[in-house]
């Protein structure tokens, strides 16, 4: 495979948060580019049997230039292109420099992963389609265990220097938030799916907020 994430240090210059959109094509055909913003860089990979690209998709591709590139894998097989997109995902957090990783995808399959990655400290999550691409609270809070609504609005009028700083301190926080009425492993569920939407990430057992 080629390099699939070139240094570019203008980028890393302009902004801040680099972001990365890996589009698993075989599962979402409809990849709107025109809604991507210049933190991006986007990969597209294609299935091996994927003979025809539509002409719109590669006319918007072309006006990002370098910031766009096209993988198509090779050989078959059930669940040949998530591998690769999983390959990259960690070749990518491999870098000293991490981007915020997306992956465009209905396959639930990725969620472990993604998990982990984020529980690491590693910033990723999925999307089903790319208008939840700037939207990604509002779509975790409505998609996830209810209670993670609730949650997301509570913390949200505090500080983010006055919200818990450990997984611990931040469970404690979510039951007293239902008057200690939820179990534990609807506590965890919540805190694992901010974690998965991205709403929070972990370094060094750190919790940071992202809203």
């Amino acid at each position: 495979m080629q390099p699939l994430l070139a240094e570019n240090p203008q980028m890393a210059t302009a902004n801040e948060k680099p972001r990365l959109l890996l589009v698993d094509f075989e599962n979402v055909q409809q990849v709107e580019l025109g809604d991507i913003d210049d933190s991006y860089r986007v990969i597209i990979f294609v299935g091996a049997d994927q003979k025809n690209v539509p002409f719109d998709l590669v006319k918007k591709a072309q006006k990002l230039g370098n910031r766009v590139e096209w993988q198509k894998i090779t050989g078959n097989g059930s669940n040949a292109l998530d591998f690769f997109i999983a390959f990259q995902l960690g070749r990518v957090f491999d870098k000293a420099t991490r981007p915020e990783c997306v992956v465009l995808s209905k396959d639930k399959g990725f969620e472990p992963l993604l998990k982990f990655l984020n529980t690491s400290g590693m910033k990723s999550r999925r999307i089903n389609a790319l208008s939840e691409l700037h939207h990604r609270h509002a779509t975790a809070a409505s998609t996830a265990d209810p209670g993670l609504s609730r949650v997301v609005e509570v913390l949200g009028r505090s500080g983010k220097h006055a919200r818990p700083r450990k997984r611990k301190t931040l469970s404690q926080a979510i039951h007293a938030m239902f008057q200690k009425k939820t179990s534990q492993e609807e506590v965890d569920k919540i805190i694992d799916a901010m974690f998965a939407a991205g709403l929070i990430s972990r370094t060094h057992n750190i919790i940071t907020y992202e809203f």
